[in-house]
């Protein structure tokens, strides 16, 4: 395709994973017309604007949480689960028969609980957090991705931890991070920039893996600073913040943008 072409097609963002982070990639059709290279726990943010152009915002820091280690070590050592009955199910909520949980005991951990029947595949929430008695999920998941059907009121279940934090929120707040941080600062939840799901790719043998989203702007946010990942779909069901970047170099956008967020996550060094 002649290059003078090329300007007039819309960009679009491919990640490669390599052993010690990734390759961002700005493509246009098949031609890639610039890169940036992330080191391992190296966080990415570029801009694409509705008329092709494209700016590089910021590569960042990526801290692990004190709350995202704790999770980290409960997955990766099998903590203690709990299983039994419900005695009540909702679109956010489970009721375990006898209650015996502490509050926030099984924050950001997955609760698992087929439909209906011995044949139907279970489904499974995100735990945003927990009272003595009753689990707050985000939603109900199938293995898709997708939105699944409310379990039945009466069903078995099982709570198991997880370290599956895979939902990117961004914030205007310029605040410096802190391990010991367990929200997200000012948050955005409107304009297109809400808390999404993002997409994970590793490559087999590789010390890294990443979560990427790109979002369709529907709003003016001119000072994109910083974001994070969190074990929840939702400000409501939170659940944990297991990383945070540093501030960055704001990411200006409007209605019609798309902000391209790239997380490395080193699983060794």
């Amino acid at each position: 395709m002649n290059p003078l072409r090329l300007i007039n097609v819309k960009p679009r963002i491919e990640v490669v994973n390599l052993d010690d982070g990734a390759i961002v990639r700005t493509m246009r059709g098949h031609h890639v017309s610039d890169a940036v290279r992330l080191g391992p726990n190296q966080v990415h943010f570029r801009v694409i604007h509705e008329d092709g152009s494209v700016d590089d915002a910021a590569i960042l820091r990526n801290l692990l949480t004190t709350a995202g280690r704790d999770l980290l070590a409960a997955a990766m050592g099998h903590a203690t689960l709990k299983e039994g009955a419900a005695t009540a199910t909702g679109a956010a909520s489970l009721t375990p028969a006898g209650g015996g949980m502490t509050a926030s005991q099984f924050k950001g951990w997955k609760v698992y609980c087929p439909v209906t029947g011995l044949t139907t595949p279970p489904v499974y929430g995100n735990i945003g957090d927990n009272s003595t008695t009753v689990l707050t999920v985000d939603q109900w998941w199938n293995a898709a991705d997708g939105t699944a059907t409310t379990p039945a009121s009466t069903n078995g279940y099982q709570i198991v931890p997880h370290f599956d934090a895979r939902f990117v929120a961004l914030t205007e707040n310029a605040g410096a991070p802190g391990a010991g941080d367990t929200t997200l600062s000012g948050e955005i939840t409107t304009g297109g920039c809400n808390r999404a799901l993002g997409a994970y790719a590793h490559t087999p043998g590789a010390s890294t893996y990443t979560i990427s989203k790109s979002f369709s702007v529907g709003a003016s946010f001119p000072a994109i600073q910083k974001g994070a990942l969190f074990t929840a779909a939702n400000t409501t069901a939170a659940g944990i913040m297991c990383f945070e970047t540093e501030p960055a170099a704001d990411a200006n956008v409007i209605g019609g943008d798309t902000l391209a967020v790239t997380w490395t996550v080193t699983l060794s060094g």
